[in-house]
């Protein structure tokens, strides 16, 4: 029987995926309809959050807003055709008649402030009909939001056409309810100020407020204006909602319960439990255990999941608003059995579109733990983690998105990654590591990764149009001029970090012993190996948009000659970690092996040195270390380093329990270690591209190059995995070689060796 989440779970659907309509194209989707939001924010101004801050989070006064909105309308005929626009600020969720809908908007910047635009037709009935919406603000700058701004509230159109070819608009207007929520109350935010706890008060919910029928009489009328928005219809669909039910449950006495959901999981807690007006549970979420059956709610990353939940005598159903990162609940003091479950979110994730299996079991559990992760980590927007961030960081990004658009073939997620990133030039030509939320911080290689994701984006997709949009509105120009401020006369980037934070690795004790204090200020090897990159990505770009890429390329020339001259040590014919340092990290000879600035001549020393020093780094290089020596034709060694069981290994992680990859290899190499890491899910990548050999050599997967390099020890592998086309299969075993299967019409190159001989096989 196939399950989805690679764990056994029982599964509701909560809501159907929305197919987006076509983009309209108009500049003002929103006609008459006006921002409604609660009285509480009379006299708000809209504040500027990226002027001055860098750092630290800075709020509003108001912070923690739960907001109610609702209206009922009677329709003489059920629509034929009923089209919804809609959007918050920060968030909503839409309820028609007493059902989840959608929830949004993903982030976004309030000049390019996102909205979906549904068909809405099956939802409608003839007769009354209710439109709910339970809106947030958060009040905090944030990796998440765009918050702490004064900006909030909810906003809808609903174009309705009825069978005599009649039509009628509803909007938000002052004919709305709205309702300040209070039982939500608390103070306290974890996290980096991503997240306030819920201690939920069910007595102040009013019963049945989304439902037809309900009497909000008492209710306010909204604050009716318009702020300050520019609106862009949302790139991603809806979010997927699915009911997971505990794997375990277990009743631990004095009414403690424990529920273990099998693996880690995001989504919005639901307990179902009564007891005595006034009586109090405690919640306890966590991806850990601190005992048999005990939670551990105070996470290492900066989360304390513990919250208090006021019953209010009837039989409750609690609903946690805002999302977490956990595979543990534990629930104390219940005044009678509660039943919990999950309503889990993420982006569009078919789970049986891609498969994977082979001879080596570690290789098995790598690719599922990184299979999960990659699709828990997949929200609106790619996230850093789940839980303390909740932020689209643009290294993490690329990392995630080498594996998000093999498992999915799904080009909206990335495409709106791409697009927040170079939105962020509004407050830096350099890109803002972070975007699109309100936390303004720069790093060097965040912003230089930018190319390289756009290019892997068209390689996959071959969305040739969007690259050129990119182009146009001047993202590369503008990206690598910031960067050819910081040039030294030898070309290379020198006081980088003057500007922008040199990261090298993360977290800093993984840096391997890198000459991190002498070289961050001058010509430092990894920031220049990535500018080098940058710039052979750019000049392939521009040739992609019928430019002349030829200025990019001949900087690139001059940088590979200057990196030889200033960098390489002549002696062990490795690269020094800076200019100024004779120090020789792995890092500074890894990333330029990947890149292509290790000459052949220079490979064996290069090879010799990761095999001495093997994995001696964080997650975030490990990818380029494998991949490297994947380039480098060293199969074997990569294949080695990927499956080793050494401390710095994914298989550390998995004796770890981790059902995710996490932040570093094992939790004690981080202090704040989140146990959901999506970035650190590469493997999948690294073993469809390089170990089964399998790339898009024509945008789009229209030509397909074979080169496998599967290890001497791996008697039999098999990969399945959704391409824009259709679905790829790929099968080896030491008895009958490699047979592949791809859709009709798709071209192969075949680069096996002799030893690996391949049969393609074609299917309608």
């Amino acid at each position: 029987m196939k399950t989805r989440l690679l764990v056994v779970v029982a599964l509701l659907v909560v809501m159907q995926p929305m197919a987006c309509l076509p983009q309209t194209g108009a500049a003002e989707p929103f006609c008459d309809a006006a921002w409604v939001r609660g009285p509480i924010f009379k006299g708000v101004i809209p504040l500027e959050v990226f002027a001055s801050q860098k750092t630290k989070a800075k709020g509003t006064e108001l912070r923690n807003i739960h907001t109610y909105f609702r209206k009922e309308i009677d329709l003489s005929e059920t629509p034929v055709e009923a089209v919804l626009y809609v959007t918050g600020d920060d968030y909503y969720k839409l309820y028609v008649n007493g059902q989840f809908f959608v929830q949004g908007p993903e982030p976004g910047y309030p000049f390019a402030h996102p909205y979906y635009m549904l068909d809405i037709s099956k939802s409608l009935q003839k007769g009354k009909n209710c439109l709910a919406a339970h809106a947030y603000y958060h009040g905090v700058t944030t990796r998440a939001f765009n918050s702490g701004d004064n900006r909030s509230g909810f906003m809808l159109l609903l174009k309705l056409t009825f069978p005599d070819g009649s039509t009628k608009n509803i909007t938000t207007d002052n004919t709305w309810k709205c309702f300040h929520e209070k039982a939500f109350s608390s103070s306290h935010m974890f996290g980096y100020a991503t997240q306030f706890n819920e201690n939920i008060d069910m007595r102040l919910i009013p019963i049945g407020w989304r439902k037809i029928g309900f009497d909000d009489s008492s209710w306010q009328m909204p604050l009716v204006e318009r702020q300050d928005h520019q609106f862009v219809q949302q790139i991603t669909p809806p979010l997927e909602h699915w009911r997971a039910d505990p794997v375990v449950t277990k009743e631990k006495g004095k009414g403690n319960y424990f529920f273990d959901f099998g693996g880690e999981i995001t989504g919005h807690t639901r307990i179902r439990i009564k007891g005595k007006k006034g009586d109090t549970i405690t919640v306890w979420h966590g991806e850990e255990l601190v005992g048999k059956e005990t939670v551990r709610h105070k996470m290492r990353c900066f989360c304390n999941y513990e919250d208090k939940i006021t019953l209010s005598g009837r039989d409750d159903l609690i609903e946690f608003y805002d999302y977490r990162a956990f595979r543990y609940i534990e629930i104390l003091d219940a005044p009678s059995k509660p039943e919990a479950w999950v309503d889990v979110r993420h982006h569009r994730f078919d789970a049986d579109a891609s498969h994977f299996h082979s001879s080596d079991e570690m290789l098995n559990k790598i690719w599922e733990m990184c299979k999960r992760g990659v699709q828990m980590g997949c929200q609106g927007i790619v996230v850093d983690c789940p839980s303390r961030e909740k932020g689209q960081y643009g290294g993490d990004t690329y990392m995630t998105i080498l594996s998000q658009l093999i498992l999915t073939a799904d080009p909206t997620l990335p495409k709106k990654a791409i697009k927040d990133l170079q939105l962020s030039q509004r407050f830096d030509d350099g890109m803002l590591a972070v975007a699109p939320g309100g936390f303004r911080q720069e790093l060097a290689e965040w912003s230089l990764v930018w190319p390289a994701l756009l290019r892997y984006y068209y390689q996959m997709t071959g969305d040739t149009e969007f690259v050129c949009e990119m182009i146009d509105v001047g993202a590369l120009d503008k990206l690598l001029g910031y960067f050819a401020k910081l040039e030294a006369e030898s070309g290379l980037l020198s006081g980088v970090d003057k500007k922008k934070w040199v990261l090298v690795d993360w977290p800093g004790n993984l840096r391997g012993g890198y000459d991190y204090e002498k070289t961050k200020n001058s010509e430092n090897a990894v920031v220049n190996a990535f500018y080098y990159r940058a710039l052979r990505d750019a000049a392939a770009l521009m040739r992609v948009a019928g430019q002349d890429g030829k200025t990019y390329d001949t900087k690139a020339d001059r940088l590979q000659k200057a990196f030889g001259k200033r960098l390489l040590d002549p002696k062990t014919r490795l690269f020094r970690d800076g200019a100024n340092s004779q120090n020789q990290s792995l890092h500074a000879s890894a990333f330029p092996l990947d890149f292509g600035l290790v000459s052949k001549e220079n490979e064996p020393h290069v090879i010799e040195m990761i095999r001495r020093k093997r994995m001696d780094c964080g997650l975030y290089a490990a990818t380029y270390v494998v991949e490297g020596c994947y380039k480098a034709g060293q199969g074997e060694l990569a294949y080695d380093l990927m499956t080793s069981k050494d401390k710095h290994s994914w298989a550390e992680m998995i004796r770890s329990n981790a059902t995710t990859p996490m932040e570093a290899w094992a939790p004690e190499l981080k202090n704040n270690t989140s146990f959901c890491h999506p970035a650190c899910g590469t493997p999948i990548y690294l073993i469809t591209t390089y170990l089964m050999g399998l790339e898009p050599v024509e945008p789009g997967w229209k030509t397909i190059r074979v080169s496998p390099q599967i290890p001497e020890t791996l008697d039999e592998v098999e990969l399945t995995f959704p391409i824009p086309s259709g679905s790829v299969a790929a099968k080896y075993t030491k008895a009958d070689g490699y047979h592949l299967t791809v859709p009709t019409g798709t071209r192969v190159v075949i680069e096996s060796p002799d030893s690996i001989p391949v049969k393609v096989h074609y299917v309608e």
